[in-house]
């Protein structure tokens, strides 16, 4: 007889297939990816080097991406406010079902760990530049993902594990994230004293070099591979290309031992954490009707300071800026969010071992990472409240308050991104103020982008379409602009590469103005879209 929990997995597999094949939104969207996919893998020789990179640069790369992505998996496993492990559907017929608890927990990891690996995606779309600068195979891209869906998987397990046994002890759960994070940053410490000779010289006018490769062997070596999990994982995966079975051998036995006690933690488990996942799923739910209505900030999933009441500035239009003021103060946001802050600490990590790229490389990368984080912008979220339509104000100037805080917000992360690039490729200032500049106008030309899909789209439900739509749309607002900088670099050879990103960041700007000129009663009527 099939188990009831793999039958409901393998029906919910089905279904999600049979949604893709009939809606036409999802059918062309992953076909177009299966196609950036496939163009990416057969390009892999336009990136190709004279002389390939050293391999444990590689090796150091897994070892830090897999202990990022640990690292964050972890945290929100481990906390039940942070990312519910169960439905409420899950709550009220599962587990009053008669079967066993750790089935259910079982279940729980299982399906948790396939929406994890969707993250790993893009890690397909890197397969050009590691192909052509470490020589890396079909079957070497899939061994790197096989060791990215080994990390997940302990982390979920190592998540879940903390979860069970602290359930209803907020203090003792707490202590165990510390504990994990406090043995990270000590590991972080041990490599800055390991390359505390190379740092010094490089403060001194010395060059990254030595540094980098001083920092990749650490990584990639006895220190790197032998730090719980990520170490193990990409150490794993290093042996297997190297030939080290001796590596290979050790890295399996230490995950094999981390699974068994895992896996032990969780079975004798007998904490009762029925009314802990009970309450999650609750507000989870709540908070997922509140956003289909909405009132995206009516149910939040965790305890807010609410400080300073009221906006204290703003009136008519402007007060939807210092509204969105407010919002950032409550929730802990200075100037930058979390997101904004994971995507600048990979792109700084990338620049490391983009230096032969140059800064407009890296700046090109940068704004590929760019693209998502305006699609994960709020402006979008404001369309679907009613209050924005009530304001007795222009549209335009509604508009224009709406995305001031993340264009504000977009230029300071202009410019302390690319200082910090800067220094670290050895720019000149005129390179970096161009790149900040020409940052500002794509994420001026993005929004802009938004802004026109909303305006043009809005009433179309399907969101897997409205996201092609998004990047089509972007797409072809960036072409002249791309254009503009190479006809500039040709053009005005002294100057190089800042008249392409100057020329650039005005043929940007005026689309933008343009596009956003166009769209300018799209807050005139809540008609114009129904989301």
């Amino acid at each position: 007889m099939k188990s009831p929990l793999v039958y409901l997995t393998a029906t919910k597999l089905k279904n999600q297939l049979i949604a893709v094949v009939k809606s036409p939104a999802k059918l062309i969207y992953a076909v177009i990816l299966v196609a950036l996919f496939a163009l990416t893998a057969f390009s892999g020789s336009a990136y190709d080097l004279e002389e390939l990179r050293n391999p444990q640069e590689l090796t150091a790369i897994m070892v830090l991406f897999y202990t990022m992505m640990f690292l964050m998996v972890f945290a929100s496993g481990s906390s039940s406010s942070n990312s519910p492990m169960f439905t409420l559907s899950d709550v009220t017929l599962l587990f009053p079902a008669p079967m066993s608890s750790n089935k259910i927990l079982v279940y729980g990891l299982v399906r948790q760990l396939g929406l994890s690996l969707v993250l790993g995606f893009f890690i397909l779309f890197q397969y050009s530049w590691m192909h052509g600068a470490y020589g890396i195979g079909p079957a070497g891209l899939v061994l790197i993902i096989v060791g990215y869906a080994i990390t997940l998987f302990f982390a979920q397990l190592a998540s879940m594990a903390s979860y069970v046994r602290t359930s209803g002890m907020e203090r003792a759960g707490k202590t165990v994230r510390y504990c994990v994070f406090g043995a990270a940053a000590l590991y972080g410490v041990w490599a800055v004293l390991f390359c505390r000779e190379d740092l010094l010289a490089l403060s001194n006018g010395g060059s990254y070099g030595p540094l980098l490769e001083k920092g990749a062997a650490f990584f990639a070596t006895i220190p790197g591979i032998l730090f719980p999990v990520s170490g193990w994982a990409a150490g794993l995966v290093s042996g297997i290309f190297a030939g080290n079975w001796l590596l290979v051998g050790l890295s399996v036995g230490l995950l094999a031992a981390l699974f068994a006690l895992l896996l032990g933690l969780i079975l004798t488990c007998k904490n009762n954490y029925y009314e802990d996942v009970l309450s999650t799923a609750e507000t989870a739910q709540s908070a997922i009707t509140a956003q289909k209505e909405g009132q995206l900030n009516e149910v939040v999933p965790k305890n807010v300071k609410v400080g300073k009441t009221g906006l204290g500035k703003g009136w008519g239009a402007s007060a939807i800026y210092y509204k969105h003021r407010v919002e950032n103060r409550r929730s802990g946001v200075f100037l930058f969010s979390n997101m904004s802050l994971i995507f600048m600490a990979v792109i700084i990590g990338c620049s490391f071992f983009m230096r032969d790229a140059g800064l407009v490389g890296i700046f090109a990368f940068a704004t590929y990472m760019q693209l998502f984080s305006v699609a994960l912008g709020r402006f979008n979220r404001e369309l679907i409240k009613p209050y924005i339509y009530l304001i007795p104000e222009p549209p335009l100037k509604k508009l224009l308050y709406a995305i001031k805080e993340s264009l504000l917000s977009d230029t300071w992360e202009a410019i302390l991104l690319f200082v910090v690039v800067g220094v670290i490729v050895g720019a000149s200032p005129l390179e970096i103020v161009c790149c900040m500049v020409a940052r500002v106008s794509f994420a001026l030309l993005f929004t802009a982008g938004n802004v026109c899909v909303e305006r043009v789209f809005g009433m179309v439900q399907s969101k897997t379409l409205i996201f092609l739509f998004y990047f089509l749309v972007l797409l072809l607002m960036a072409i002249p602009g791309i254009a503009a900088c190479v006809v500039c670099s040709i053009l005005l050879p002294v100057w190089g590469a800042a008249a392409g990103l100057l020329g650039m960041a005005v043929i940007n700007a005026a689309i933008a103005v343009l596009v956003l000129w166009l769209c300018r009663n799209l807050l005139q009527y809540a008609e114009l879209n129904s989301r």
